[in-house]
């Protein structure tokens, strides 16, 4: 016999697989196979009341979660809002971000290398726009760990260079091979926006960043 407004589990089946595929189990797909299998069950060998509390205890727990999957939901909004809002007031202000180029306004600039390990050879090179080195610094021997470093914004020759978008290489000899490593330099915040709910903040070099990747507010 079939109730009327329940259906059976073969239907369940049959428009679950008519629909988009998913991996999770909501409240009302719950329900209507916890209603379809009472029933449907076989009468000479019901369900034993211990599993329907079982059972029931299940749906308790699954819309539990759900509304705090749905209150947590509100909340990140709600920080991501406030965390935009106050990413505003870094517009204007020069940061310290992980980053490869910068725009230099003309007085040169200080930067951070994070060293993985010691090295006998630290160099950076300073190249414009279209990639020609404008200047080297050799750092020599330095320790594994945050080193600051300062471009005075001039070339090989010691002339000014005009301000503009620069970028920035740094490499170490280790075990005989130069290997790359992590440069941060400073820049002026143009703007912030939202990128999938997360606050970024659009830098004068061209580039952006997460405002978490933020080291230094100057």
């Amino acid at each position: 016999m079939e109730i009327a407004g329940i259906r059976s589990a073969d239907q369940l089946n049959a428009a679950s697989a008519a629909s988009e595929p998913t991996d999770e189990l909501g409240e009302a797909e719950f329900m209507e196979l916890f209603l379809a299998q009472l029933s449907n069950q076989d009468p000479l060998d019901p369900a034993k009341n211990e599993e329907f509390v079982a059972q029931l205890a299940q749906f308790s727990s699954l819309e539990g979660i759900t509304d705090l999957n749905e209150s947590m939901a509100t909340v990140s909004s709600a920080i991501n809002a406030q965390l935009t809002l106050q990413s505003a007031s870094l517009v204007g202000r020069s940061v310290l971000v992980p980053t490869n180029q910068t725009y230099m306004e003309g007085a040169g600039f200080s930067g951070n290398i994070e060293l993985s390990q010691a090295t006998s050879s630290l160099s950076v090179e300073i190249v414009d726009q279209a990639g020609q080195s404008v200047r080297r610094l050799d750092l020599g021997t330095q320790g594994a760990g945050s080193l600051r470093f300062v471009w005075d914004g001039t070339d090989e020759l010691g002339n000014p260079m005009q301000p503009g978008i620069y970028g920035v290489r740094a490499s170490s000899l280790l075990s005989g091979e130069n290997v790359e490593q992590t440069v941060e330099l400073p820049e002026r915040v143009v703007s912030v926006s939202l990128n999938g709910g997360a606050a970024r903040v659009n830098l004068a070099g061209g580039t952006d960043v997460s405002v978490n990747e933020i080291r230094e507010i100057q």
